[in-house]
């Protein structure tokens, strides 16, 4: 081998004997190698030691942050529970503020698949959007705006909002031309750089589409969508195709463009057949099937024929959906065959096939969610049972109508035409019953009108005695009182004055309990009488009036009671407002 090397390497050399600009002679390489052969093997030696190095190194070593970043981003969404995982074994710590801004999106990213929103999720999303968002890589930039878009909509925001986000995804994916190579390098499946790129640029297309669709800006929708899907058809890309397919057939259904609304239908239905989605597959089935019902009641056919032909293709499209269902039990699956059974209803009712139409829809019946109201089925059924000849479930279903009337506007409509129907042959039997029931209401009334009056009367008779006896019970107590305080003579009163007087002006800290005690002494009942014949009077306003009438002063009775003077004279205020005039001249004058 060394021969060969050297041969391979003399015959590139230069001839000797040709000169340069300068007029001398090249060397050969035999004289070069002669001249080094004693550094020949020490270079040698040390190469190989080199490169055993590098390769023990990159055998035995960790992988840089940066590259297990980038590995994970190119299988995070097959398996997001191992990416989880790797990322929780990285040292945050240690990352440089690009490389913890990557690994904040991928660990958003990676929690919002396994439906681990919360707060944490909101901080690391929050840390890589402001690190990438106005940064000079676009590519990030743009998944950055996707990422705040998708966190809006799980936080409920408005739809404008999440479209903002989306449009400036597209901005930024334009402006993008480079990506990183290790996401080329490192992606599962061969990949260049213009096709990540395209990938990126095509899902955001999908997602604008979708939104658009979902406010009502069907036109817009539709292009964004349409760029998307042709895009994943070149590719051959059927997954992304099925989701795209939905929202076009949508959109083009609802602005009456029928034929395109068919063909994106039926592609959303290859695709899922192409990948083997049975349960999406059933789903296309039941679009379909409410395409061909919808044409039959939207557009007009001079030949009959015409629409039940349509009529009979839903039908056949409801019972492949259901068919591919039939051994899945899915909570998502339920839903599609709840629809799909609610499709063969009202395509067996246009049909004119009643017992067909009570069978499916008594099993739709069956798996319906309460929570939701089911209207128009109770509607087909109402009206099965009429044409068949059962009056008795027919009269059910309808009073279940009438009472079960939703706000959507569609289904009054509905209700309202069962029900005009249901009042024209049920017209003589609810006059009458009517009529009974307006009579009974009418004696109900007047009994209890008579039972109201009794009442009020009674109640107020009541209420007129309790006031009579409550004044004769005040006017004996202050009787009783007036009494008391007239037993004593002037003099008695006015010896009592003085003593109580000298207590106060001897001082000390029970002087106010020895007053009181020297007034019950004098008067053993006056103090309880005067509760009664003032019950409104609170305890400070019954002392005030005992120390008034015992010929304290304002000042001498706010001193007492620790009160300021203006006080005890807003308390008297007080007191000759709640209480007797009699009883106040007694006692404050």
């Amino acid at each position: 081998m060394k021969k060969e090397k050297f041969l391979i390497v003399h015959a590139c050399a230069p001839v000797d004997g040709v000169k340069n600009e300068n007029n001398s002679s090249f060397r050969s390489l035999s004289e070069y190698f002669r001249i080094f052969a004693p550094m020949k093997r020490f270079f040698y030696i040390c190469l190989l030691a080199l490169v055993a190095l590098a390769t023990s190194c990159s055998k035995n070593g960790t992988p840089p942050a940066e590259d297990v970043l980038y590995r994970v981003e190119c299988f995070y969404q097959m398996n997001p529970d191992s990416a989880l995982r790797i990322l929780d074994t990285l040292d945050v710590d240690a990352l440089s503020a690009k490389e913890r801004a990557h690994y904040c999106l991928l660990k958003s990213g990676v929690r919002d698949m396994m439906l681990q929103n919360d707060a944490e999720t909101d901080s690391l999303l929050q840390e890589a959007v402001d690190y990438f968002i106005g940064g000079r890589d676009k590519y990030y930039e743009a998944l950055a705006y996707m990422a705040l878009a998708r966190q809006y909509g799980l936080n409920g925001e408005g739809i404008q909002t999440i479209l903002d986000c989306r449009l400036k995804a597209l901005q930024s994916i334009g402006q993008c031309r480079h990506v990183d190579e290790r996401l080329i390098c490192f992606s599962p499946v061969p990949t260049d750089e213009q096709n990540e790129i395209d990938r990126m640029k095509y899902a955001i297309h999908q997602r604008i589409g979708m939104s658009y669709a979902a406010s009502g800006y069907y036109r817009e929708g539709i292009g964004h969508l349409k760029q998307a899907d042709s895009y994943y058809a070149e590719k051959e890309n059927f997954r992304c195709r099925l989701i795209t397919a939905f929202p076009l057939g949508m959109s083009y259904l609802a602005v009456n463009e029928y034929d395109s609304c068919l063909m994106y239908y039926q592609v959303g239905l290859h695709s899922a057949e192409m990948i083997g989605d049975i349960v999406e597959a059933s789903y296309f089935h039941n679009a379909l099937a409410t395409y061909y019902l919808c044409c039959y009641e939207t557009q007009h056919y001079e030949d009959e024929e015409d629409g039940m032909a349509l009529i009979r293709r839903a039908v056949d499209e409801c019972h492949s959906g259901l068919e591919d269902l039939r051994f899945i039990d899915e909570k998502l699956s339920r839903v599609y065959r709840r629809e799909l059974l609610e499709d063969l209803t009202q395509a067996y009712f246009n049909l004119q096939q009643y017992d067909s139409c009570v069978c499916y829809a008594r099993m739709a019946e069956e798996m319906r969610d309460e929570s939701k109201n089911s209207i128009l089925l109770d509607k087909y059924l109402y009206m099965s049972y009429k044409a068949l000849g059962d009056e008795a479930n027919a009269a059910v279903y309808a009073e279940r109508l009438i009472e079960n009337v939703s706000r959507d506007g569609v289904e009054q409509k509905a209700v309202a035409e069962v029900k005009a129907e249901y009042d024209k042959q049920l017209e003589m039997q609810r006059m009458e019953s009517e009529h009974k029931l307006r009579r009974y209401r009418l004696y109900l009334c007047i009994a209890l009108l008579a039972v109201a009056l009794m009442a009020l009367l009674w109640t107020a008779f009541r209420y007129r005695k309790n006031k009579e006896l409550e004044t004769l019970k005040l006017r004996d107590a202050q009787h009783r009182l007036q009494s008391e305080l007239e037993k004593t003579s002037r003099h008695q009163r006015e010896m009592l004055r003085q003593r109580v007087m000298a207590m106060y002006q001897a001082g000390g800290g029970d002087r106010l309990r020895r007053i009181m005690d020297e007034f019950g002494d004098a008067y053993p009942s006056a103090a309880e009488n005067i509760r009664r014949a003032c019950p409104n009077l609170n305890d400070t306003e019954r002392r005030i009036v005992i120390l008034s009438f015992l010929g304290f002063r304002a000042k001498e009775v706010a001193d007492l009671l620790g009160l300021k003077e203006n006080t005890v004279t807003q308390y008297r205020s007080n007191i000759k407002k709640k209480a007797d005039a009699d009883i106040v001249s007694i006692f404050i004058g």
